[in-house]
């Protein structure tokens, strides 16, 4: 079992790498759809980088600082709540990144 200082560790590196899987999504969006290969599939980012490309940046980088303000605030409440959805949501932004990488820097060659 984790105890309290592992937890607030495990969400510092946690959004810390969900911070750079952020940026790197970001840009390989942009790439994607500089060359048409991709289309944003969030309605409400989508609206974000019609209106402004920096907007959209902020916001995209912000998400996971502001996860990681509300998860350190709810650490001592529930841990295995803290450590699944990190977790979780660090898996599967992986595998949206592997797609969005196999879509704009494979997929064209």
């Amino acid at each position: 079992m984790l105890n309290c200082w592992s937890r607030g560790k495990l969400i510092i590196v946690g959004c810390t790498v969900l911070f750079v899987l952020s940026l790197i999504d970001g840009s390989l969006t942009f790439m994607g759809l500089g060359q048409g290969a991709i289309e944003e599939g969030n309605p409400v980012m989508q609206w974000f980088i019609e209106k402004s490309p920096i907007t959209f940046m902020a916001i995209k980088l912000s998400l996971p600082v502001m996860l990681g303000f509300v998860l350190w605030k709810r650490q001592d409440r529930s841990s295995k709540f803290v450590t699944c959805f990190l977790g979780l949501l660090l898996v599967v932004y992986s595998v949206v990144i592997f797609l969005n990488i196999y879509r704009v820097l494979i997929y064209d060659i």
